[in-house]
């Protein structure tokens, strides 16, 4: 038999441990969410004109200046995904909320209450689990994407065996051919198919501590300042199936393999949050509000674990540990607007809209790679990726509740949230000229759609006790990509050498991240 190329990704020190545009937004993302009280979930988040609800407090700090009075929750429940690997469809119980509002009543006519509160809250949950399948690689693989990006390091004259990347790695190992006559690492490696199971979870945390009053009763304002936590794990197999014809009789070596990844990311970081409300009509409940949010100065650590394996003669290559690699991403800036009102005692809505570019997402390196330092280099190049990859976030959250009795409430909420992606998105490392490339280990990344929320909820007031209970339902798709093709456009290298091949584009997987969720909330207001 012949000689049959084996995968092993071994990485260097820095591999895979820097964030991309796709992991960014995927990770810090939070529009399309909504956790919190049982309450706030129930009415799809839309409380920005409403208040009186802990939380609130990150959406519209002014919110909790609505209080009359102190307020004690605690909000835990549980979230399953829909799609399933290898039968399983796994889900996790979580503590989503827990906060206190302190209400001071003063003497004051001009400024009757102040209010301070603190409150925890989950942000996003990465708990996620899908299996995306290609039965149909067109002739294209991964390492085509590879050996095009051995090329470009070659033609600038880059020494590729010290390149820490997964194409410096293959052509240190021998396992991109390189053409004398042509002076160009080619591959003919014929892809046919590809699978990819992805399994994470952890969460985007937030401790907000909020200062708000109100004045007249006819103003309210807020102030929050907000401390993130991450904590994300994900384990990821990525399998190819091909034929290779780097020989001249006419056998067709398998060359299938596999790389399975470990990959965490832990960090913090912090924003600020103002808002505010009027109600412009005295006799009238109708309210108006508005609320901006800072960029969340993220300080992160990450490292990876990584196992790879030839699945003919199941040789397994494991890495030790690498060591731990600082970033630091900025989020943007995010502005939002609110009216809602109540009809009497039986009924309240609520619309809110917020907006925020995620194309001016940004990231940075430490100046020495490892210092406890926000700022640091700017990735400009990575920056002018972002660019183009990403766009606005239109948001849209609509509520209503409604009390047939006085202890008795039942709530709708709906919220939908745009694709922050542009329509010609793709991840041609080629092009992107970024400290990241140098040391890249995947090649794989998702074009996440539209986000639609359906809410359900309902509230029982027991003197000074509330107990509230909410189900979610958040649908959304993705179209995922295990590699780039921009590697078959014309003038490249693997379409002159493959004219047969030029212009084939990789159909899209299909991935559904429709997730459910159900959630108690107990409190007591004093």
């Amino acid at each position: 038999m012949k000689k049959i190329l084996i995968i092993l990704c071994v990485f260097f020190a820095i591999t895979a441990v820097a964030q991309d545009t796709y992991l960014n937004e995927q990770t810090l993302n939070n529009s399309s969410e909504v956790i919190g009280t049982s309450r706030y979930v129930g009415m799809g988040g839309a409380m920005g004109a409403l208040g009186a609800d802990m939380s609130v407090i990150s959406w519209n700090p002014a919110g909790i200046g609505l209080y009359r009075k102190s307020d004690v929750a605690l909000t835990f429940g549980g979230y399953w995904n829909k799609s399933k690997i290898r039968e399983e469809n796994r889900g996790a119980a979580c503590l989503d909320q827990v906060g206190f509002v302190y209400s001071i009543k003063t003497e004051s006519d001009v400024c009757p209450y102040v209010n301070l509160g603190i409150n925890f809250q989950r942000k996003k949950n990465f708990g996620s689990n899908f299996y995306a399948e290609n039965l149909d690689l067109k002739n294209l693989s991964q390492m085509d994407q590879l050996a095009e990006l051995a090329n470009s390091y070659y033609s600038n004259g880059y020494d590729l065996t010290k390149v820490p990347n997964l194409a410096g790695h293959l052509v240190y190992n021998g396992e991109l051919p390189f053409d004398q006559s042509q002076q160009k690492y080619f591959n003919e490696y014929y892809g046919k198919c590809n699978k990819y199971t992805h399994h994470s979870e952890g969460s985007l945390r937030s401790w907000d501590f909020n200062l708000s009053t109100n004045i007249q009763d006819r103003a309210f304002l807020g102030l929050t300042f907000g401390v993130d936590n991450i904590d994300y794990d994900s384990w990821t197999n990525y399998y190819e199936g091909c034929n290779l014809h780097l020989y001249d009789d006419d056998e067709a070596t398998r060359g299938d393999y596999s790389i399975s990844n470990y990959y965490r990311i832990t960090g913090y970081g912090f924003n600020l949050k103002f808002g505010g409300i009027v109600r412009p009509f005295e006799s009238n409940s109708f309210r108006i509000g508005f609320a901006v949010e800072t960029p969340t100065w993220y300080k992160m650590k990450c490292v990876v674990d990584m196992l790879s394996c030839n699945e003919m003669t199941h040789n397994e290559s494991a890495i030790d540990p690498l060591p731990v690699f600082e970033f630091n991403p900025y989020t943007p800036w995010k502005f939002r607007a609110f009216m809602g009102s109540t009809i009497g005692n039986k009924f309240a809505w609520d619309v809110d809209y917020e907006y925020a570019n995620y194309a001016t997402m940004t990231q940075r390196y430490p100046g020495n790679g490892y210092s406890n330092e926000f700022g640091g280099i700017k990735d400009l190049d990575m920056e002018d990726h972002t660019h183009q990859t990403l766009k606005g976030v239109h948001t849209v959250r609509t509520g209503i509740e409604y009390r047939p009795i006085s202890p008795l409430s039942f709530r709708l909420g709906y919220n939908f949230s745009s694709s922050p992606y542009k329509k010609d998105a793709n991840f041609d490392l080629v092009k992107i000229i970024s400290p990241y490339v140098d040391c890249i280990s995947r090649t794989n990344y998702m074009i996440t759609k539209p986000t639609h929320i359906l809410s359900l909820g309902a509230g029982y007031r027991w003197k000074k006790f509330y107990f509230d209970l909410a189900y979610k339902i958040r649908h959304q798709k993705a179209d995922f990509y295990a590699f780039d093709d921009s590697f078959t456009s014309p003038d490249t290298d693997f379409s002159t050498a493959n004219p047969d091949l030029l212009n084939v584009r990789l159909d899209p997987v299909p991935v559904d991240l429709t997730r459910h969720s159900i959630t108690c909330t107990l409190g007591i207001k004093f």
